[in-house]
């Protein structure tokens, strides 16, 4: 299955010739967002910034699972979501993409969402990709997202601060993806955020050549080679099946640790009228790469 890839604005201004490194482009588009008094414009060129230096982890996030963590309650404390790298790309499928809506007589799906870290850890900011692009498409298309900052704060459960998100102020400036289901991509990010490190559920993804060869050993080796390749990344949901006239599975968040203090999201297998089918794959992150 072929996921969206997520756009930097330093990649679609290449052709420009803007700086000849991340760190001096950067540097100098922060500073002309400063100079605008753009304060979207500065917190996307900042989430960006810190995903191309965490080198560009990502999940690639399946169709089969993503009603099961956007149908989750989150009655639990804001603050007890953390992302599981310093910013994270949720990159979902190009074909049987669950997170569509009708725009204008024309179906569009999301694509992609940038998760980066705010406010001093406060909140957490998502940029959620549409496909949208400022300039012609061709050489030059700065890409255009629609924003939704998410609050962090102890005593704020996530439902609440779900309920309270707002529209950013551009909101009303071409495709306008309905609030419903924007709220949708938020509770995605933040059940994703909270998914136990079970086989199960997630797995390193590794360079096509060796999917096979890692799917029938689990060596480390092939992760350790697509890191050196440059690709950080897990597959969510990968081999979730539901096997016909059987209920399909579902997740639940469940307490863990010392005094039950840590949420996690763990898959609950059906009964013997409701089956499921869940291949086992190890899972890992070895940021030494």
């Amino acid at each position: 299955m072929n996921f969206h890839p997520f756009t930097t604005i330093r990649e679609s201004c290449k052709h420009a010739r803007v700086g000849d490194t991340a760190e001096a482009f950067y540097r100098i588009a922060l500073a002309d967002a400063v100079e605008m008094n753009s304060a979207q414009f500065h917190g996307q060129l900042l989430a960006e910034q810190a995903w191309e230096n965490a080198h560009r982890p990502y999940y690639n996030v399946w169709p089969s699972i993503v009603p099961m963590l956007t149908r989750l309650n989150l009655d639990l404390d804001s603050a007890l979501i953390r992302l599981p790298v310093p910013a994270l790309c949720i990159r979902l499928p190009k074909e049987k993409n669950p997170l569509a809506f009708d725009w204008k007589g024309e179906s569009v799906s999301i694509r992609c969402m940038l998760l980066a870290e705010i406010n001093q850890g406060r909140g957490l900011s998502i940029l959620i990709d549409v496909g949208e692009r400022l300039g012609d498409g061709k050489d030059f298309g700065v890409p255009i997202y629609t924003y939704r900052n998410f609050r962090r704060q102890p005593g704020l459960t996530v439902e609440r601060a779900l309920q309270e998100l707002r529209r950013d102020a551009l909101a009303d400036l071409g495709v306008q993806i309905p609030n419903e289901l924007a709220a949708n991509c938020v509770r995605l990010c933040c059940s994703l955020c909270l998914l136990e490190d079970d086989p199960e559920i997630i797995s390193p993804d590794v360079l096509d050549r060796d999917r096979a060869q890692f799917e029938r050993t689990g060596d480390g080796k092939y992760i350790q080679r697509a890191h050196r390749r440059g690709k950080i990344g897990w597959n969510v949901g990968r081999n979730i099946e539901v096997a016909p006239h059987y209920r399909r599975p579902h997740m639940a968040l469940v307490w863990t640790g010392p005094g039950r203090s840590a949420p996690k999201i763990v898959p609950r297998k059906g009964s013997v009228v409701h089956r499921e089918v869940v291949e086992r794959l190890p899972s890992g992150y070895d940021d030494s790469e």
